[in-house]
């Protein structure tokens, strides 16, 4: 099953976006958490398999349910490594926004440091062809030790997400505060935009906000919730902003 989690805009003061998230449900209808099968899913080779389930499941809900119409104005999606480095992943991607007919400007695609040479490469190239066709990118994780300023440097994304563990540090360890304090001056003077995962209180909430970033997810607001939650939640939310 695919979770979205919703994405506020500080400028806007609406949710503008989502990130789809797998979740699998045994028989007994219990949800099992990503931590316990994404590990086993990139062992067995399942990983590319289960990746295009989720995007064709995001692009489906696009189609049915028009979260536009809630404001939502793109899904992210997650990319795996395996993913990132197969040849064929936007003629894919294209194929299946093309039979759903989704509007390339719906899709952002997350993307975290890759391991080799030749997957960066790969992952380069489908990058350039997704872009032409309207898509766009964000680096996940940022602050985790596996993205960091090079790969931003060198990759064309326009959104970078500070991970949950950076923003606790930040609130908890002086030192981490200066060094997301300096990262957040480079990225904007970079003039990309800032996800700030991992929100819980209204107090974080207020203080990233007053830091510029512009955009919060995150607890504070929901987490990751069925489709139809999820479709439920943001449509009560607008109307109550109204």
């Amino acid at each position: 099953e695919v979770f979205y989690q919703p994405i506020y805009s500080t400028e806007e003061k609406r949710f503008s976006s989502a990130e789809a998230l797998v979740r699998i449900r045994t028989e007994e209808g219990k949800i099992v958490p990503p931590g316990m099968f994404i590990n086993i899913a990139e062992k067995n080779g399942m990983i590319m398999k289960l990746g295009e389930i989720v995007f064709e499941k995001v692009c489906r809900f696009l189609r049915d349910h028009k979260p536009e119409r809630y404001g939502v104005d793109y899904i992210e999606v997650n990319l795996s490594v395996v993913q990132c480095a197969y040849e064929h992943l936007a003629d894919n991607f294209m194929f299946v926004m093309e039979k759903y007919q989704v509007k390339p400007s719906q899709i952002n695609l997350e993307i975290t440091e890759s391991a080799s040479v030749s997957e960066k490469m790969i992952l380069q190239e489908n990058m350039r062809k997704l872009m032409d066709y309207g898509v766009k990118f964000s680096l996940d994780d940022f602050g985790t030790g596996q993205s960091n300023l090079n790969y931003i440097v060198e990759m064309p994304v326009d959104i970078v997400k500070f991970d949950r563990n950076m923003i606790v540090s930040y609130f908890e360890n002086g030192k981490a505060k200066y060094v997301m304090d300096a990262a957040m001056h480079m990225i904007h003077g970079m003039q990309l935009e800032i996800v700030a995962e991992g929100i819980e209180t209204k107090e974080q909430f207020e203080i990233m906000k007053s830091l510029g970033i512009s955009y919060i997810q995150g607890y504070y607001f929901s987490r990751p919730i069925p489709d139809q939650a999820f479709l439920k939640y943001i449509a009560e939310y607008k109307e109550e902003a109204e």
